[in-house]
């Protein structure tokens, strides 16, 4: 599987085991990206301000032996409460850490062994998503309402409906907020993949059907509630 990453696009990556970081920044570099690598918390706080990572692969369990050390999910919660928004994808060996994880801010979740295909995919689809939004994003907003209930919080990439916290991958987080700044409107399943997936996506228009079904279960949205489907078009979403 080929990748393309942008030459500008820089990947921080913390671990505290050098086969792994060594591991991932010769995959990652032979891909395009531009790699760094931190073996502490610490180390990996500070080399945010030097380089200004576009995205952290971040170890959930640190060695935390050392006192000037910290956990993983510590540093994806500093991390978070910073003013830029950095994404985040945590590895861990541990699936049980998963809700934890993403409970701190994490934007995505690998388990250890990864597959490569699988975390270059996830890697450029969350640059991708991050990406598509900032764009959208011309005239900043902190918040986006849809409906009565549903919260996108533009500055920590969350959604919430009455109050509870809704676990969306990125290209589902871009999908929603692409919608919600142009409600009333329909789109093409083709118009989607280029506004939302980039125009380098290579893939079916039928993909956007699962994401639009993937967004209504997790959302707990009738068929047509809200995200309305066009027949023999695509969708739109309604917003009074």
């Amino acid at each position: 599987m080929a990748y393309n990453a942008g030459m500008d696009e820089t990947i921080l990556i913390v671990d505290d085991e050098e086969s792994i970081r060594s591991a991932l920044k010769t995959f990652l570099g032979r891909i395009g990206y531009r790699v760094y690598t931190a073996e502490t918390g610490p180390q990996a706080l500070d080399l945010v301000e030097q380089v200004r990572p576009n995205l952290v692969l971040l170890d959930v369990v640190l060695d935390e032996s050392d006192p000037s050390r910290m956990s993983g999910i510590e540093v994806c919660r500093r991390l978070r409460q910073r003013e830029r928004f950095i994404p985040i994808i945590m590895l861990t060996s541990y699936p049980e850490w998963q809700v934890e994880s993403l409970g701190q801010g994490a934007i995505a979740f690998v388990t250890k062994p990864w597959d490569n295909d699988a975390l270059a995919s996830q890697i450029r689809a969350t640059l991708s998503a991050v990406t598509h939004i900032r764009r959208e994003n011309a005239e900043p907003s902190d918040r986006l309402r849809i409906g009565t209930d549903i919260v996108i919080d533009m500055e920590k990439f969350r959604v919430a409906r009455e109050g509870v916290e809704i676990d969306l991958t990125p290209i589902e987080f871009a999908l929603l907020t692409f919608l919600a700044r142009h409600p009333n409107r329909q789109w093409s399943r083709e118009d989607l993949l280029d506004r939302v997936w980039g125009v380098d996506w290579v893939g079916y228009p039928r993909t956007v059907d699962r994401h639009i079904a993937a967004l209504r279960r997790k959302l707990h949205l009738e068929r047509d509630e809200l995200i309305e489907t066009v027949h023999g078009v695509g969708y739109r979403l309604v917003q009074p």
